[in-house]
């Protein structure tokens, strides 16, 4: 595994291991100096990860860890090359010629063989002499001594203490979240209840905590504020909460040497009897109630919540308990995972920024020099609407003796670009940013630093996130777990730690994407500094002179390149680079040796279509991820079979042509390709591939489509066919495509995520032999069924679901409403309805989006208690004949949970009269609703739904058409 804080060495020490084995021969003197150097560098290992647990290592410890870090990347890029020679050397010699020229071969090839060991007898002396150098410096200059001499200032002020003491008329924005929580707080349920703030640091739960807690003192005879923290004394915790709540310990009794069992007993017998109110801050770790044995708590396992929670009697006089974290799953725990009670908070909108911002400067909101606008709205925008960055900034400029002039405001923006290193000012928001990075395990450190390669306000997508973790080696190894599975639970947890925010999620509540705060990518950049993990510019003259090898290279390139102007830096130490922005420019691939990521994404296109240069992608041996986005068009090489590490190649681009040889990438997860202009044949090799994704196939290619069927690793199919051309020939080839596609998803039984783009009929699907009982998201696009496939009723973990059908017939109706776990569906219906489309009471248990497009809705019914968690309703119809049978779907106003409404109405072809009592009669439905959804309904006078013959020659008749 490779980290930030031990670099390359726990994934060295492996190849080390591998290289004593048979497989690489080496001689016996190699092999002595390889278990050398592995002794040595293991003991640097154990010392380096005792010094990475050390909260603030010296400076010469950091300059020595430092050190280590380098020297590990150094000597694995070194095995790397020799086990790739090794492996060029097997393939070669794999076909041995017969006769003479062969034994000629043999002997050339053992004489260079004896050679080349010698050679690699001396590279391992010389790794192993690097590694002593620096473990003899570590011996001069005595780090152990100094490390170990390493002290730990408690009793530096915590910074969110402040926000105990914020005076009530200073705060902004706070009034709706305080009132809000009162509400649910002051329920008549007289038992105990445990309410949850959650968020990001620096959001302002301290302060909302305390805002509620002042606002109902006088409410509750005991009261109790307590700070908590990453690594609380549970002594000192508890004697805190009875010294506040008015507990006096008896005559001549020494609080201090009491147990945690006593603290606990006398809290708990003190508050029995009690209405009490206690606000718990800053929790990072907690277990469900129903979870808590009331064993003795002195056992260094328990929990800080757990401690505390067992002090609490659960009696019935009204008592609340307030707990504040930056982790979901820390806020659901002590709610007893009921998520009622779960606060999610918010950053400030843009107004409550300003006013804040400018009320703590000029002491009004309203007061702001014009020549200050601009500066000032570029200050808050890097803020976020993060109130902790929004009072720290405007503290600083308000204490300047000069505030009033620009230079200090476009300082401190300025200085904002450069990771929060103003002065010391800001020290305090670093510190409370910080704690939910240094509270992380080393993996998801790493994971967390890797952000860091992401431009500002980029959106992240999650699957792009987990395969380049993958690829740069940092997910943990175990056994029967796959890599990428491990990566998504690393990924949930950062999402769970508020450390990054959910961008786009789908109708299941998964993460699709997600994005960084600027303040917390400001923190990240700067340990990536720290720690020579990644470089980012937006120039590279910034980063042309340095001195640091660069490992991972970030470059966001607007405008014309100097393609000369990375001449001085050495590219051959880069592990992962990406690129964007809307230059072309590319650095010169072939002198990236060792790269393991390469990410190209260019925004906005060139008028010209310029080809970017990938030439020297080939020479890339270690290379296991690409993606390449442009809207320009894209020649990749014409071969690229010499990528055999290769696990992901993602292209999205104008016009890209396959390599044929992409089929004898054995390491291949992800092959995915938009705007590609050729499939490739013998795709079947590709054995452990997991997602197919690529437009355009052809009609015709029924061999390639049988082909998908030896995929049976498939996880993710996605396959856009070419328009089907209107003739008896094009039926034909549409008949066999779909019959070929349907002979090979009999086969594969691993599919979770199934779209087709066909245009045509797609009943040869409908009666598959076998069934993909584990798909989650079937889509078909632009092809329709005559029915409701029935085997779709056995898709017990279907959560997404969209189709086409030419009639639906209550049958189908119960059907979908008995999956289980379906929260997404959208139904096209084109022929006009038979009967009514009744959505009964029972079933579509879990339905959150709801999308329904039909001639006529006024067929379409909700019963009383239908679809209970349905939050999204989406419909689309034509008005065209409205005043004949036009009429709002009945008992919208049942739908309980119902928070949004869209209709669109298709105009064209309507009489204006039918389209205004349509829109008018959709309007009055939805304000039948008690809930008051938001509503969106309009006419769109260009717009139909794609209806078949009977349903056209309606809307004909209407314009005056003949059909």
């Amino acid at each position: 595994m490779v980290s930030s804080s031990h670099g390359a060495m726990d994934c060295l020490l492996g190849k080390l291991g591998d290289l004593l084995t048979d497989k690489y021969k080496l001689l016996k003197e190699a092999k002595r100096e390889v278990r050398s150097l592995q002794s040595e560098l293991g003991n640097m290992y154990a010392f380096l990860k005792d010094m990475s647990g050390t909260q603030n290592p010296n400076e010469q410890a950091k300059c020595w860890m430092n050190e280590v870090r380098e020297l590990s990347y150094d000597i694995d890029d070194s095995v790397d090359e020799f086990m790739l020679r090794v492996e060029h050397q097997e393939s070669s010699s794999s076909k041995p010629q017969e006769g003479f020229k062969g034994f000629i071969d043999r002997c050339l090839s053992l004489l260079t063989t004896i050679r080349a060991r010698h050679q690699i007898t001396k590279e391992f002396r010389g790794l192993k002499r690097l590694a002593e150098e620096v473990s003899e410096r570590r011996k001069r200059y005595k780090v152990d001594d100094a490390s170990s001499k390493q002290q730990h200032d408690d009793t530096t002020i915590d910074p969110r203490m402040l926000a105990l003491y914020t005076e009530t008329a200073r705060l902004v924005g706070i009034e709706g979240p305080r009132d809000e929580l009162i509400q649910l707080m002051m329920g008549k349920d007289d038992q105990l209840k445990v309410i949850s703030i959650m968020g990001f640091g620096g959001l302002g739960k301290t302060t909302l905590a305390n805002e509620i807690f002042r606002k109902l003192e006088g409410q509750y005879q005991c009261r109790s504020f307590v700070p908590v923290s990453q690594k609380p004394n549970k002594w000192k915790v508890l004697r805190k909460l009875l010294s506040q709540i008015g507990y006096a310990a008896p005559h001549n009794t020494n609080m201090e040497v009491w147990d945690v069992d006593e603290l606990i007993s006398t809290l708990h017998k003190f508050l029995t009897d009690k209405r009490y109110f206690i606000v718990i801050d800053d929790i990072w770790d907690a277990k469900p109630w129903d979870t808590i044995k009331p064993v003795s708590y002195t056992h260094l396992d328990a929990t800080a919540w757990s401690i505390i929670r067992c002090a609490l009697p659960q009696n019935k006089n009204g008592s609340r308990v307030i707990a504040t974290t930056r982790i979901e799953a820390v806020a659901t725990a002590c709610c007893s995972n009921d998520y009622e009670y779960v606060y999610k908070m918010k950053a400030l909108g843009t107004e409550d920024s300003r006013r804040l911002f400018l009320k703590r400067i000029f002491g009004s909101e309203d007061t702001c020099p014009s020549y200050l606008e601009e500066v000032s709205t570029a200050i808050l925008k890097r803020c976020g609407g993060l109130p902790l960055a929004i009072i720290t900034l405007s503290s600083h400029l308000a204490t300047q003796p000069n505030k009033l002039n620009k230079e200090p405001w476009e300082h401190t923006l300025n200085s904002l670009g450069s990771s929060l290193e103003l002065n010391p000012t800001l020290e305090g928001m670093r510190q409370i940013l910080s704690l939910s990075y240094t509270n992380l395990p080393h993996c998801l450190k790493t994971c967390v630093l890797y952000l860091g390669m992401y431009p500002e306000d980029h959106i992240i997508s999650k699957n792009d996130l987990i395969r380049q973790w993958v690829a740069e080696g940092f997910i943990s190894k175990a056994p029967g777990q796959d890599p990428e599975d491990i990566a998504v639970g690393y990924f949930n947890e950062i999402v769970n730690r508020s450390i990054i925010q959910p961008a786009h999620t789908d109708s299941s509540n998964d993460i699709l994407s997600c994005r960084v705060h600027d303040m917390m990518l400001d923190l990240i950049i700067h340990k990536c500094r720290e720690e020579n993990f990644v470089t980012a510019s937006d120039d590279i003259q910034d980063i042309s002179g340095m001195l640091n090898k660069v490992r991972r290279l970030s470059l966001h390139l607007n405008g014309v390149i100097d393609g000369k102007s990375l001449g001085t830096i050495q590219l051959s130490h880069v592990r992962a680079l990406t690129r964007f922005g809307t230059s072309t420019y590319i650095p010169p691939l072939v002198e990236f040796k060792h790269l393991r990521v390469l990410n190209l994404e260019f925004s906005g296109g060139s008028p010209q279509r310029m080809a970017m240069d990938l030439t020297g992608m080939c020479s890339l041996f270690q290379l296991r991820y690409l993606k390449i986005v442009s809207s320009d068009k894209t020649e990749l090489p014409s071969k690229i079979s010499g990528l055999q590490q290769l696990q992901t190649l993602e292209i999205e681009a104008h016009k890209v042509q396959i390599p044929a040889d992409v089929v004898h990438l054995r390491r291949l997860l992800h092959l995915i390709v938009n705007g590609g202009t050729s499939y490739p044949r013998g795709i079947d090799s590709l054995k452990s591939i997991r997602t197919l994704r690529f437009c355009q196939l052809r009609m015709s290619s029924t061999d390639t489509i049988i082909e998908i069927g030896a995929l049976t690793n498939l996880r993710d199919l996605q396959l856009q066919f070419n328009h089907i051309r209107q003739s008896e020939s094009g039926d034909e080839e549409a008949r066999q495509s779909t019959a070929a596609l349907r002979s090979s998803l009999e086969k594969l039984r691993d599919l979770r995520y199934l779209r087709i783009m066909h245009d045509g009929c797609l009943d040869e699907l409908s009666s598959l032999s076998t069934t993909p009982f584990l798909l989650r998201r079937f889509v078909t696009s632009w092809g329709w069924h005559s029915r409701l496939p029935k085997w779709i009723g056995e898709l017990h973990s279907l959560h997404h679901l969209e189709l086409s059908v030419k009639e639906m017939l209550g049958d189908d109706i119960r059907i979908l409403a008995q999956l289980p776990s379906l929260t997404s569906l959208s139904v096209k219906i084109q022929a006009n309805p038979k009967e009514s489309m009744v959505i009964r009471r029972t079933g579509f248990s879990v339905l959150k989006h709801f999308e329904i497009r039909c001639s006529r809705v006024s067929y379409l019914t909700f019963e009383e208690g239908a679809m209970p968690r349905l939050q999204m309703l989406e419909i689309y119809f034509n008005a065209s004949g409205w005043d004949r049978h036009g009429a709002a779907p009945a008992g919208i106003e049942h739908l309980s949970g119902l928070k949004e409404i869209s209709v669109r109405i298709g105009g064209r072809g309507a009489k204006e009269s039918n389209r205004r009592d349509a829109q008018s009669e959709l309007t009055n439905a939805v304000d039948l609703h008690p809930g008051c959804p938001t509503a969106d309904i309009m006419c769109l006078d260009d717009m139909w739904t794609n209806f078949d013959d009977n349903v056209m020659e309606e809307v004909q008749e209407a314009v005056g058409v003949s059909p």
